[in-house]
């Protein structure tokens, strides 16, 4: 799904409903609970230009589908920051709530961690130090964003990091849900017995599962450079959640290893040309 905010989508038809203030046109995911299309300002008749999309709950689950539409826009409209995505308009509407969203250049971090060439060890550390002030801003906020996986994250052109997809996200300290929301495999311990409140340490948990994903794809670094960036994901991943940093730990520490492992990524290069 997150590829459907990316610009690289095309709009080929436009259906002319209109909802609120927006014009919908393709649909551009849809499933038994949501569906996400293209969308424009309604006055902007005949423009060729579909920069936002639109999220509204529909069928069997919707239910659900609203409770994420609605966690996901009053979450958006607390927490603002460069590196989280916002909401623009939304409507709380019994029959027909929805959410409206930039349409992002770029690509996911997964489609990023499967690209060749691989990506140098500070480059890494820059889009996951992102990634850990987005949860900062969430964390300081009362919020857990409750899914961070490499695919709720959109790495820009130039590299801008943008985390997506409020739709799980809760309140710190509310009490443990009947229906598991997330993604097994970057979900914290207490998350997946669903026998602890909602806490920022299973964000921090699931970074570190990302972090680690990292590692082993990024070009070949020395042990020097890997072994304390192994002890912070350790921490991060530790099966206690009081045993973990803080985001605002975590974007510390990995803000020093990105300047100490960029200095001997450089220093290397500088070498072969002085001795050329």
């Amino acid at each position: 799904m997150p590829e459907v905010l990316l610009k690289k989508q095309t709009a080929k038809t436009n259906s002319g409903t209109i909802l609120g203030i927006w014009r919908l046109g393709q649909v551009v995911y849809r499933s038994e609970s949501a569906e996400l299309s293209l969308a424009q300002p309604a006055d902007a008749t005949g423009s060729p230009r579909w920069d936002y999309i639109l999220r509204r709950s529909i069928g069997a689950s919707e239910i659900e589908s609203v409770r994420q539409v609605r966690q996901f826009t009053v979450c958006a409209s607390q927490v603002f920051h460069p590196n989280l995505i916002a909401v623009l308009d939304a409507s709380d509407s019994d029959t027909s709530p929805f959410l409206v969203m930039p349409r992002l250049d770029g690509e996911t971090m997964q489609t990023s961690l499967d690209a060749e060439p691989r990506k140098a060890l500070p480059v890494a550390l820059w889009f996951i130090r992102q990634v850990s002030q987005a949860l900062e801003a969430l964390h300081a906020s009362g919020w857990v964003h409750g899914d961070v996986k490499p695919d709720n994250v959109i790495i820009g052109p130039t590299g801008h990091v943008t985390l997506i997809d409020l739709g799980f996200a809760d309140r710190v300290h509310s009490l443990p849900s009947r229906l598991f929301r997330g993604t097994p495999q970057y979900a914290a311990p207490e998350t997946l017995t669903g026998q602890s409140v909602t806490l920022p340490a299973s964000d921090v948990f699931s970074l570190g599962r990302v972090l680690w994903q990292w590692m082993t794809r990024v070009k070949t670094a020395s042990e020097l450079q890997l072994s304390p960036v192994a002890e912070l994901i350790e921490q991060m991943v530790a099966e206690n959640p009081t045993e973990r940093p803080t985001a605002s730990g975590i974007t510390r520490e990995l803000l020093r290893l990105e300047i100490e492992s960029l200095g001997c990524h450089i220093e290397p290069e500088r070498r072969s040309r002085r001795a050329a």
